[in-house]
């Protein structure tokens, strides 16, 4: 018997006294031998997870969605009405926030009053804070009524409290709480920032779809067109509002006007670059494949060129609408942008126009803190997006 038959042997004899043992190697032999599934990730994924791997980037898309929800929500977290005026409270410093108190904890934040007292040697108006006394607003509690998706509702995340003044971070010329204005203020200027936003945006992607794909005599024509509306400058155009919107103008048809001039100023830049990506993309094989099968250019510009420069639109989007924001409240600063009684960050800002009141009032200035803050969050998503969406990223 040679060594190879008595190794045989031994096995079969092992494997009649312990089957059990048998029966897993076999098993664990057959799942060796089976070929392994590999799941493939899909485009979303894996932009999705390069994206969700960059911290700037999340921290940009924590920031874009606190500064939407404050916008969505404004009427419920101001605690009190913008417009109400309070000829007792003009220019009432900051108040400042405090949880603890003699009696321990407070889980709602309050303040203590403030009273001004005339200094006979420097003729300046003195605070003196009451610490005795708080000023605690009401979690959800009854407060000014606003009007949300067609209902009438009064409640607040903090109701100020009656006969005692909660101005975080104090009031305006008018007595009106600066921080209720801010939430207010924060829905208008992104309203701006999205409908030109979605204007510009839609008109851009179309024409530089159309542009590229076409090609020809038609390309140079749009070319053409897209280089004019580069070339007119845009702040002597700003600046020519003033004499063509009359002073009596409805704020709401100002803001309609104001939206759609800047709309048409803002889809021209995006419109040469979607047409340099369509120039790309239309020289692919599946385009001549679709060409050849007789599909219309309706749907080749939908179905097939728009998915593929749909990346770079997204991000254009999201560093537009900062550029936006900024351009709004400088114009509303200006006093050529959103008019009374709408509100919105610049027109807060126009508050500050003068040194005096800038050196004397400092917290008129709050809206900055707001506008800087959107600008680095949208900044911040939208490079993210770019590394993310572009497949050669690292």
């Amino acid at each position: 018997m040679t060594l190879l038959d008595a190794k045989t042997a031994l096995d079969e004899e092992r494997r009649l006294q312990h089957p059990e043992d048998a029966a897993r190697e076999e098993g664990l032999l057959a799942d060796a031998k089976a070929p392994t599934e590999v799941k493939s990730r899909s485009y979303r994924a894996s932009v999705w997870r390069r994206f969700r791997r960059n911290p700037l980037g999340m921290i940009g898309l924590a920031l874009v969605a606190l500064v939407a929800l404050a916008a969505v929500f404004a009427d419920f977290l101001a605690p009190y009405d913008p417009n109400a005026r309070n000829a007792e409270a003009i220019y009432q410093p900051p108040q400042r926030l405090h949880f603890m108190a003699e009696d321990g904890f407070h889980l709602v934040p309050f303040t203590h009053p403030m009273s001004f007292e005339l200094d006979p040697a420097t003729f300046l108006l003195v605070p003196t804070i009451d610490t005795q006394t708080r000023c605690q607003p009401t979690f959800l509690g009854r407060g000014w009524s606003y009007r949300m998706l067609g209902f009438t509702f009064d409640r607040h995340l903090l109701a100020a409290p009656q006969g005692c003044a909660f101005n975080v971070i104090g009031t305006d010329r008018d007595g009106r709480d600066m921080l209720s204005r801010l939430l207010v203020g924060s829905r208008l200027t992104l309203l701006m920032a999205g409908l030109v936003v979605a204007i510009s945006v839609t008109v851009g992607t179309l024409v530089g779809i159309l542009s590229g794909y076409l090609g020809g005599r038609g390309d140079e024509w749009i070319q053409r067109l897209v280089e004019f509306v580069l070339a007119l400058p845009e702040l002597p155009l700003y600046f020519a509002l003033v004499v063509v919107i009359p002073r009596n103008t409805d704020a709401l048809l100002v803001f309609i006007g104001l939206a759609l001039i800047l709309s048409a100023l803002r889809w021209a830049q995006l419109a040469r670059e979607v047409r340099g990506k369509t120039l790309l993309v239309s020289r692919l094989d599946y385009i001549g494949a679709a060409e050849a099968i007789g599909a219309s250019t309706p749907r080749i510009l939908l179905k097939h060129i728009l998915p593929n420069v749909l990346g770079h639109v997204i991000v254009a989007t999201t560093l537009m609408i900062p550029t936006i924001v900024l351009l709004e409240s400088f114009l509303s600063f200006l006093g050529i942008g959103v008019r009374p009684p709408l509100v919105s960050w610049g027109m807060l800002l126009n508050a500050a126009s003068d040194l005096q009141t800038l050196g004397s009032y400092p917290w008129v200035l709050s809206p900055i803190g707001a506008i800087l803050v959107t600008v680095l969050g949208f900044n911040m998503l939208g490079d993210a997006l770019r590394d993310a969406i572009d497949p050669t990223s690292k």
